[in-house]
């Protein structure tokens, strides 16, 4: 099965490249992170601009079209560049989910503004550390007089300082989850920073008593949800496949010129087993998420296959930028030096959206009637 991409595909990821490298440079991401993702707002807006936003939504909505692997091979550009991920955040989870979840008629508009880049959405599922499959949800929501009050914290809510709205998952009356779009600016939302390791930013949200009207609910069931998340790992996974082969392709550069012995680094075969099994890695992630993405664009829900891909991408890029940090030597940990940013994100790139071990549970726990699968 050939997933090269076609022409069509070649120039997108071409324009992005090029995008990238003139709009969000690396000095750029250092801004950010000092900054946070108000310093990236008037890029996001031009990846708006030009569609890029777009892809994978439907025109219908204000999107550009295109399918899953139009996206991924997108978001490998994106990750090569070390972009941040708000277009996951904002777009492949919350923006699906309005399809997904909600009447796309209704929430048409909402669409048209999250692919253009005017305004951003961040998903509030979280109430521990892992995410989980199970709609286990301490966050309540309670009919009140003909409006709905919420009430919970929720936890590690990526895009929040840039958010106009969270799209909140609580527990109605009858135990039943469901998802609610809340204002950012609501009284009784609160909301503390906390710092990665990558610098970025990320929020615990208190709800105390948040009154929403009842058209703030979305249709649809946790399953739904679920189906939205697995479709976002994809996405992820490709972003992390090219922070990965951005990452090889600097160590590789760098073992060119390093100098010890009077000899290149990269002609000693330490170096190049240990850069050749870097390179395995990144050939089998890539392999993993295009076939993936392609198996979500033509048959539709492919939970164990979005998790293979995702969990392979997160330990790719894991492994990758660690071998790309040795190359590097004791250079590869000063700030002067672009390698740590990618080695300082590869971590996250690893947990966003769904961590490894749920990814592992998942592929161990389907049950499949072939009887040669896990």
């Amino acid at each position: 099965m050939d997933f090269a991409p076609t022409e069509e595909q070649r120039m997108t990821c071409d324009v992005a490249r090029k995008f990238f490298a003139r709009e969000f440079p690396l000095a750029r991401l250092r801004e950010v992170e000092a900054q946070g993702l108000g310093a990236f707002m008037p890029v996001y807006r031009k990846m708006g601009e030009l569609g890029f936003l777009g892809i994978g939504v439907p025109e219908s909505c204000g999107g550009g079209g295109g399918g899953w692997l139009d996206l991924a091979l997108f978001a490998e550009e994106a990750g090569r560049a070390l972009v941040p991920t708000l277009q996951v955040t904002s777009v492949v989870l919350a923006g699906q989910a309005l399809l997904t979840l909600g009447d796309a008629g209704k929430q048409r508009e909402r669409l048209r503004a999250l692919t253009a880049g005017e305004s951003v959405i961040a998903p509030a599922w979280l109430e521990s550390a892992e995410a989980s499959r199970g709609p286990a949800l301490a966050t309540t929501a309670v009919m009140r007089d003909d409006r709905i009050e919420l009430e919970g914290i929720k936890r590690y809510v990526e895009a929040c300082d840039v958010a106009s709205e969270l799209l909140v998952a609580a527990r109605d009356p009858d135990g039943n989850a469901r998802f609610y779009l809340v204002p950012r600016a609501s009284p009784g939302l609160t909301a503390s920073e906390h710092r990665l390791t990558s610098l970025e930013r990320v929020h615990d949200v208190r709800l105390g008593r948040v009154s929403l009207p009842a058209t703030a609910r979305l249709g649809g069931a946790w399953n739904d949800w679920l189906d939205v998340v697995d479709s976002a790992k994809i996405v992820v996974g490709a972003w992390a496949v090219g922070a990965a082969r951005a990452a090889l392709d600097m160590a590789v550069a760098y073992a060119k010129v390093r100098e010890q012995f009077n000899r290149p680094i990269g002609s000693f075969q330490a170096v190049q087993h240990r850069l050749a099994d870097a390179a395995i890695s990144v050939e089998q992630a890539s392999a993993m998420v295009r076939y993936a993405a392609w198996l979500h664009e033509t048959v539709g829900r492919c939970s164990r296959d979005a998790a293979m891909a995702r969990l392979v991408a997160g330990r790719a890029v894991r492994q990758v930028t660690h071998a790309a940090m040795l190359t590097h030597g004791g250079y590869g940990f000063m700030e002067e030096y672009d390698i740590q940013l990618y080695f300082r994100r590869a971590k996250q790139l690893e947990h966003i959206v769904e961590g490894p071990v749920l990814q592992r549970e998942l592929i161990a726990g389907e049950d499949v009637s072939d009887g040669f699968r896990v």
